[in-house]
């Protein structure tokens, strides 16, 4: 998680002069950048918890009412929240064999139809759901089912901020391709 953050292979940098969003670019990168920095430490706090819980059950002989409710929610808010960092590391699926194939204008026009097809109306999508699911959550104080019934209304929150956070990323990274596209076609 330390690394430089830096655009995918082939694409416009946010600091290049005449990149189409430089501003958003940035403040997208070190935005998903920052939330990853925090939300990487859930992971040993996930395993803390978990072998907390062993322990107590094996040594102990008692169980927690609570950890595993507590480590479901933290591995939750961890997934929900990478998101938009995996997609601004290339982490994401993608079908690269025709695109490859394709020459600069054809491969920019499938690049552009890609995002503009799926990951936009799926993104948008996803924002407008989980709003709803959050505000849902949030009327009622919704908790969990187990026995501990730890609030859940938090997390249902963080998966609208996940969804928020992956388009926001996926907006930079559209401006990227079609910036990254624009500076391949003037030197082809």
């Amino acid at each position: 998680m330390t690394g430089e953050v830096r655009a995918p292979a082939g694409a416009v940098s946010p600091g290049t002069p005449g990149a189409p969003g430089g501003g958003l670019l940035r403040l997208a990168d070190l935005l998903n950048t920052a939330v990853a920095r925090v939300v990487v430490w859930l992971v040993p706090v996930m395993v803390v918890v978990t072998i907390m819980d062993v322990a107590l059950r094996l040594f102990a002989g008692r169980a927690t009412l609570w950890a595993f409710d507590a480590t479901v929610q933290f591995y939750a808010a961890h997934f929900l929240l990478l998101g938009g960092f995996t997609l601004l590391r290339g982490g994401h699926v993608g079908v690269d064999i025709l695109r490859e194939r394709a020459g600069p204008r054809t491969g920019l026009a499938m690049d552009a139809v890609s995002w503009l097809a799926f990951f936009f109306p799926f993104a948008i999508v996803m924002v407008l759901w989980s709003w709803d699911f959050m505000l849902a959550s949030w009327a009622i104080l919704e908790t969990s089912p187990g026995v501990a019934a730890l609030p859940v209304y938090p997390v249902k929150t963080l998966f609208f901020a996940g969804n928020l956070l992956l388009l926001i990323q996926g907006v930079a990274e559209f401006l990227r391709v079609l910036g990254g596209g624009a500076a391949r076609l003037k030197g082809a």
